[in-house]
C-alpha cells in the first residue's frame, strides 16, 4: 500500500534581516528654556538573542524655533546619564526666531536591548542661552533581527510596524481654524494586543507670520481633551518655517480591530497667519503576523480494502508506516470497516474509539495497536484508513516542516 502527501514549499530565510521603525518621543508647547524630560518607551518583538550589537542606529530627531541670548547650546543625553551626552552649539540669532533640526545619536549604544520586549528610556534636553518654542522629538531605531521560517513569524509572536501618511494640506493663508479629515486602515490582526498603537505622531509643517503672541492649537476630532497648545515666538512681518511635532495625549487613534478608521486633524492658529499648513502622520503599532509555513495538517484517506474475499471478516492488530518524521511534527491514523463494500465507514481510533480521537505512532517501522478492533471492527471484511500528517506536533499550529508517509501496513488475522 502506498500514500504521500505534499504540502506548499515555504522560503527560509537563512541571513539576519534588517527594519527600522519611527516612534514618538516627546513634544513641549510650551516656551522652554530649562531642562525637559521625555520618557518614551520602545518596543521589539523580533527574535534579537544572540545577534551581535542589534541596534545599529538609534537617531533622535529634534525640531523647534528659538531665540538666543549670548552663545546658545541645546545638551542632549539619555536616561541623565552624562556619558551619553552631546551639547550643540548653534548661532547666536538673538531676537530672532529661527527654525532649527539637529540629529542626536547617543555615543554610548544605550539603546541595544539583547531580547524582545519593551524597553523604557528617558530623552534629556537642556537649553543653555536660548529660548526653545514647539521643541519635539522623534526617533527613528534600525535593528538586525534573525527571521524565522516565516517572513513574518507566528500569531505568538507579535511584531511591530511603522506606516506614514497624508493628513492633509491648505493651499491658502489661513489665521483660523482648518479641520483635515483623514482616515487610517489597519490591515493586520491587532484583535487582543493590549494598547496596539505605540506611537501616533503628526508633524505640522509651515510658514508663519504673526501679530501679538501667535500660538497653534491641535487636537483631534474637536475633542478638548486631545488639546495641545503651542507656543510660538512673535515673528511680526518676517515669514518664518516651523515644524511641530503634536501627539494625542488621551490615545484617541487606538483601534481595537483590523479595518478602517475616520478622524480630524483640528489646527487652530492664533494671533499668526500660516502660509502652506500641512499634516502628515506616523503611525507606528504592533500586531499579530498571520500563521504562515505548512497548514497545521492534511489528511489523505484510502481506498477500500478488502481483507478475506469471503464472508469470514478479520481481525485487525497493528498498523505501521514508512516514509520520515522530522523533529516537532507527527503523524496519527483512524480505521473504518464495514461488512459492504459500500460501507457505511465510520472512521476512529485512540483510546476513546471515538471520531476526533487517533491513533499517535512515535515513528516508522513502529506498530500501532488498533485497540478498537473487538467491538469496532471484528468481523468486518472491508476496511479503509484515513492518515493525519502533522506540520506540529499540536496538529493545530502552523509548522516549519511535514511528514511525509510512503507506505503503510495493516495486520490483521483471518
Amino acid at each position: 500500500m502506498f500514500v504521500s502527501a505534499f504540502f506548499p514549499v515555504i522560503d527560509v530565510d537563512a541571513v539576519d534581516q534588517i527594519k527600522t521603525v519611527e516612534l514618538y518621543v516627546g513634544d513641549t508647547p510650551t516656551a522652554v528654556s530649562s531642562q525637559v524630560n521625555h520618557a518614551f518607551s520602545i518596543y521589539i518583538g523580533d527574535n534579537i538573542s544572540g545577534v551581535t550589537t542589534p541596534v545599529k542606529s538609534a537617531l533622535f530627531t529634534i525640531t523647534g524655533v528659538y531665540t538666543s541670548t549670548g552663545s546658545p547650546t541645546l545638551q542632549a543625553q539619555l536616561n541623565s546619564t552624562g556619558a551619553t551626552s552631546k551639547t550643540f552649539i548653534l548661532p547666536n540669532v538673538g531676537s530672532t526666531p529661527t527654525p532649527f533640526e539637529i540629529l542626536y545619536s547617543d555615543p554610548t549604544n544605550s539603546i541595544n536591548p539583547a531580547t524582545a520586549g519593551s524597553y523604557s528610556h528617558t530623552l534629556n534636553l537642556i537649553p543653555t542661552n536660548m529660548t526653545a518654542y514647539g521643541l519635539g522629538a522623534h526617533l527613528t531605531l534600525t535593528y538586525r533581527y534573525v527571521p524565522t521560517s516565516c517572513d513574518d513569524g507566528q500569531p505568538g509572536n507579535q511584531k511591530i510596524k511603522t506606516d506614514r501618511q497624508y493628513v492633509g494640506d491648505t493651499p491658502t493663508a489661513v489665521s483660523s481654524q482648518v479641520n483635515h479629515a483623514f482616515s487610517i486602515y489597519i490591515g493586520d490582526n491587532i484583535s487582543g494586543v493590549t494598547t496596539p498603537v505605540k506611537s501616533a505622531l503628526f508633524t505640522i509643517t509651515g510658514v508663519y507670520t504673526s501679530t501679538g503672541s501667535p500660538t497653534l492649537q491641535a487636537q483631534l476630532n474637536s475633542t478638548g481633551a486631545t488639546s495641545k497648545t503651542f507656543i510660538l515666538p512673535n515673528v511680526g512681518s518676517t515669514p518664518t518655517p516651523f515644524e511641530i511635532l503634536y501627539s494625542d495625549p488621551t490615545n484617541s487613534i487606538n483601534p481595537a480591530t483590523a479595518g478602517s478608521y475616520s478622524h480630524t486633524l483640528n489646527l487652530i492658529p492664533t494671533n499668526m497667519t500660516a502660509y502652506g499648513l500641512g499634516a502628515h502622520l506616523t503611525l507606528t503599532y504592533r500586531y499579530k503576523p498571520p500563521s504562515c509555513g505548512y497548514p497545521p495538517f492534511g489528511d489523505v484517506v484510502s481506498t477500500v480494502f478488502d481483507t478475506t474475499a469471503s464472508s469470514d471478516g478479520p481481525a485487525y492488530n497493528s498498523m505501521s508506516w514508512k516514509g520520515t518524521l522530522p523533529a516537532n511534527t507527527k503523524v496519527k491514523f483512524q480505521i473504518a470497516t464495514s461488512a459492504s463494500s459500500s460501507g457505511p465507514f465510520n472512521f476512529v481510533g485512540g483510546a476513546t474509539c471515538t471520531s476526533t480521537d487517533y491513533y499517535e505512532s512515535s515513528g516508522q517501522d513502529i506498530p500501532v495497536e488498533i485497540s478498537c478492533d473487538p467491538t469496532f471492527h471484528n468481523n468486518q471484511r472491508y476496511f479503509k484508513y484515513k492518515i493525519r500528517l502533522c506540520s506540529a506536533n499540536d496538529c493545530t499550529s502552523s509548522g516549519a516542516d511535514t511528514p511525509q508517509v510512503d507506505d503503510v501496513n495493516i495486520s490483521w488475522s483471518p
